[in-house]
């Protein structure tokens, strides 16, 4: 099994190669902790964040909105991964989007402010950095296609591909909140399609996966 350090020097490497040292360097400056279920990350608000890597668990990102109180999630993100409120940490600017642990969640801490620091030495952190600003800006606009041009079934498949265990861990009423319908529909849109997968796995020649 892979220990933290590992986990973090696999992920920072899948898509950098920064020099050992600096590295380890990072790791050293980290500080690892349990964040408990329902326990935030990033609060609205916040300006001193902090960045994390999720050694397990998960996180959800989510939103007030102030007409109404509704808390709506935006995104949601497994362990292994970073984990930070990304756009209001790099404009140093209060927090919009809240990060909240969905189970306790094992994590490695950093401030954001050291975390930069230490992109910003060599240009292969450079690359990192960017690597993940692309990744992030790929996912907002396939989300945003997809809200317009899917229907909730289709997004809702989508969800279920890129999370395979959200129904696991995340609570149907903030999945519904992420798919843009009421709880009360995402209940019917489950019944509806397990009635149709349960119909094509009876069909002649076609076999359930397992």
């Amino acid at each position: 099994m892979a220990t933290p350090e590992d986990q973090i020097r696999g992920l920072i490497r899948h898509f950098a190669s920064p020099p050992d040292a600096e590295l380890d360097e990072l790791i050293r400056q980290g500080r690892r902790a349990l964040l408990p279920k329902g326990e935030a990350l990033v609060r609205i608000g916040e300006v001193d964040q902090r960045i994390a890597f999720l050694h397990t668990g998960a996180v959800r990102y989510h939103v007030l909105l102030p007409e109404t109180g509704q808390d709506i999630s935006k995104d949601f993100a497994f362990a292994p991964s970073l984990a930070v409120s990304f756009a209001a940490a790099v404009n140093e600017e209060p927090a919009q989007v809240a990060v909240s642990a969905l189970v306790d969640c094992a994590v490695t801490l950093w401030p954001f402010k050291t975390f930069r620091a230490m992109v910003e030495r060599h240009r292969e952190w450079e690359r990192f950095a960017r690597k993940i600003a692309e990744m992030l800006y790929v996912r907002k606009e396939r989300r945003e296609l997809s809200f317009l041009r899917d229907d909730a079934a289709r997004r809702y498949r989508n969800l279920l591909a890129e999370f395979p265990a959200a129904h696991e861990v995340i609570p149907q009423h903030m999945i519904a909140s992420y798919l843009g319908i009421e709880p009360e529909s995402l209940s019917r849109l489950k019944r509806r399609l397990g009635s149709t997968l349960a119909r094509t796995a009876k069909r002649p020649g076609v076999r359930s996966r397992r």
